[in-house]
């Protein structure tokens, strides 16, 4: 009796640890079943917010298109010669307040989506603005005192970025452009028609679950949002995970009914919103998601019978064999069973990987049955596995092209069915077949085409199978040629994007079927010409080429970022150039202007360019001819002269520039609407 009571504890306990270990594989199912459940559905949320990009995508194109057409009016505007003369002298002529006002009323009522332009000059204090119905007026008696606060700290607002600002019972989108200059600071207010604005960002998108609010998730457009929207800390909560787009659950509910996606606009700190109603908008995945939850029930009910059934009557018909077996073993062996499957296991690993070792140095082991058909994959799938079933004679290792399988006796007609069976099975590929293998040379030209193979794998994405014979379209003298680099570099020099890209797809088109040296000698010709503008125009260096070999659309867009790049700076680089030209022109007819033979001409040849080229920039930056520039500076000189010296009329002509009297009656008339005389009266008067 002392004895038996070790006895039935041990066996207490070994049936305790049998209770147990079912317990646990129930609640690893349970596990895995809350698992896949959960990983469904974040593919559905994933799905949803996929599937809205592109209105997320719309409207950050269309966002970005519209702000650079305004950047780009407000630029030129900003700096044509009679606004930066409104906004950075310290003593406005008639003339100059004249042709300010009068190219600031031009630049509204010409454009489409300027509504009202308001400029401030610090060093008079004084707000300048295109509205008809106000005049322009020192800060602290202009009319919209808001733009004046905007104005006067620029710092408050981002540089040419869109804010929502509402002036009396007008809404406006404004965008604010500054400079601090040596006179100053000066700042100039675009306000842009709201219903325009509106209309470019979400066009025809109904406003009911279309929207955009602020960073704080106030609205944006439309002015009251038409959903409420959930708690902003769970937007703000998503935003730290995933920046630029994503999506928010408005409960934590464990069945999706609803979600929000959301997309940021640039630099404006806004974000799309969008609202989904899962029964309204994807009924599919509502029931999906239904289908699926009552599948997995139904399976659980099902294993748990399973199980239920194996603890009954399995478990104790496998207790009474491996007590048999034990009683037969050397005791502390391990099951004869499991030692004899481990062994057997082993064995067949390590010998199929001694035959594949011994066929990658071209030798055939005895026994081989020929032809051979040799077949690489990146990882053994399910789907593999499926079709291997009918040949068990086939081998298989880890090699250092991949996980290798060899099938012996595989003739054509094998190995087209072979083909067949893995095209059919959805295996995840690239897998790479050989032909059918006779001798120790058509073996080693597998293997090394195989290797091939995986190296071009990356241009035929949508190929799950790759076979030898593709290696034949690839035996072709390339088309590549150096001259197809230079005019693509020749058309990114010029700025032009859409010159470079096509250039591009000529040389893809003229590489696609080399083989892999000659692919990457090509790219790596383009990407040295490439890297080269990046160091000519001081950008920042790109990733390198080789790490965007992984698929053909990677590469695409790895070389349509650098293109895309190199134009910008190229434009950047141009308008910096055009700048500085037009600044040299305008030091010189202030240098020449008395002289009488100061004209396009002579400034060309002063500053060594061609006249027609010269003319044409300026008139590019500045929307008025080098001899208009010229006639302007000399009215103006006259004019300051008329009013603040008593020189006569023909000695004020001969100084600014003009040895003909009647001439000069007729410019200044023509500039000034009034003859020199009268022009003298009135400022005389007005003193």
């Amino acid at each position: 009796m002392e004895r038996s009571a070790p006895v039935s504890i041990s066996r207490i306990h070994r049936r305790m640890i049998q209770v147990g270990g079912v317990i646990l594989l129930l609640l690893l199912f349970l596990a895995s079943f809350l698992f896949l459940f959960f990983q469904f559905r974040t593919a559905s949320l994933q799905s949803i917010a996929a599937a809205s990009e592109s209105f997320g995508n719309y409207v950050e194109s269309v966002l970005r298109l519209s702000n650079a057409n305004i950047r780009t009016s407000a630029m030129q505007m900003f700096y044509t010669s009679s606004v930066r003369t409104l906004r950075t002298s310290e003593d406005l002529s008639w003339s100059e307040r004249t042709i300010g006002h009068r190219d600031l009323g031009n630049f509204a009522s010409s454009s489409s989506f300027v509504e009202n332009v308001m400029v401030y000059n610090e060093a008079l204090d004084t707000v300048f603005t295109s509205e008809s119905s106000h005049g322009s007026a020192p800060t602290a008696q202009f009319h919209d005192q808001g733009a004046v606060e905007i104005l006067l700290h620029p710092e408050n607002h981002a540089y040419l970025a869109p804010f929502r600002r509402q002036a009396g019972s007008s809404t406006y989108y404004s965008f604010l452009f500054s400079e601090a200059g040596s006179r100053g600071k000066s700042a100039m207010l675009l306000d842009i028609n709201a219903g325009w604005y509106e209309n470019q960002l979400l066009g025809t998108l109904s406003r009911d679950r279309h929207m955009i609010v602020d960073g704080a998730g106030q609205p944006v457009i439309p002015a009251q949002l038409p959903l409420e929207i959930p708690d902003w800390g769970r937007f703000q909560a998503a935003f730290a995970v995933d920046p630029a787009s994503g999506y928010v659950l408005p409960d934590r509910s464990p069945f999706l009914s609803s979600c929000w996606v959301y997309h940021r606009l640039g630099n404006t700190g806004w974000y799309y919103l969008e609202a989904f109603q899962l029964e309204a908008t994807a009924p599919g995945l509502v029931h999906i998601q239904t289908v699926v939850f009552v599948l997995f029930a139904a399976l659980s009910l099902v294993l748990l019978a399973l199980f239920a059934y194996l603890f009954v009557y399995i478990l104790p018909t496998f207790l009474h064999i491996s007590r048999a077996l034990t009683a037969v073993e050397v005791a502390g062996k391990d099951s004869t069973t499991e030692k004899f499957d481990e062994l057997l296991s082993s064995h067949k690993a390590l010998e199929q990987s001694r035959v594949l070792r011994e066929l990658q140095t071209g030798s055939f082991p005895a026994g081989t049955r020929l032809p051979i058909v040799l077949v690489i994959a990146g990882e053994p799938q399910e789907e593999l596995y499926r079709v291997l079933a009918p040949y068990p004679q086939v081998m298989m290792a880890r090699l250092e092209p991949g996980f290798t399988l060899v099938f012996p006796a595989c003739t054509n007609k094998g190995r087209n069915q072979l083909l067949a069976a893995l095209r059919g099975s959805g295996a995840k590929g690239p897998v790479l077949v050989s032909l059918p293998c006779y001798s120790r040379e058509q073996l080693l030209a597998a293997f090394a085409a195989l290797e091939e193979l995986k190296k071009l794998a990356f241009l035929y994405g949508s190929q799950t199978v790759l076979s030898q014979e593709l290696l034949a379209e690839c035996s072709e003298t390339s088309g590549f040629r150096p001259e197809m680099v230079s005019a693509m570099e020749s058309a990114l020099k010029k700025g032009q994007l859409q010159g470079a890209r096509a250039q591009w797809l000529l040389i893809l088109n003229a590489i696609s079927r080399d083989r892999y040296n000659d692919f990457s000698f090509a790219l790596h010709y383009v990407d040295k010409m490439l890297t080269g503008l990046y160091l000519k125009y001081e950008l920042e260096a790109a990733p390198s080429m080789d790490q965007s070999l992984t698929s053909l659309s990677a590469l695409q867009e790895a070389i349509d970022q650098r293109l895309i790049r190199i134009t910008e700076a190229v434009a950047a680089s141009q308008q910096k150039q055009a700048d500085s030209l037009c600044s040299a022109v305008w030091g010189k007819v202030y240098e020449f202007y008395q002289d009488e033979d100061c004209c396009s001409q002579m400034i060309a040849t002063q500053l060594e360019l061609s006249q027609t080229y010269l003319n044409r920039q300026f008139r590019a930056a500045t929307g008025m001819s080098i001899n208009d520039a010229v006639q302007h500076v000399r009215i103006d000189k006259a004019c300051k002269l008329l009013r603040d010296s008593d020189l006569t009329v023909e000695q004020i002509a001969k100084q600014v520039g003009y040895r003909n009297i009647k001439y000069f009656f007729v410019v200044f008339k023509k500039y000034t609407e009034k003859t020199p005389s009268q022009f003298r009266g009135e400022a005389a008067g007005g003193q």
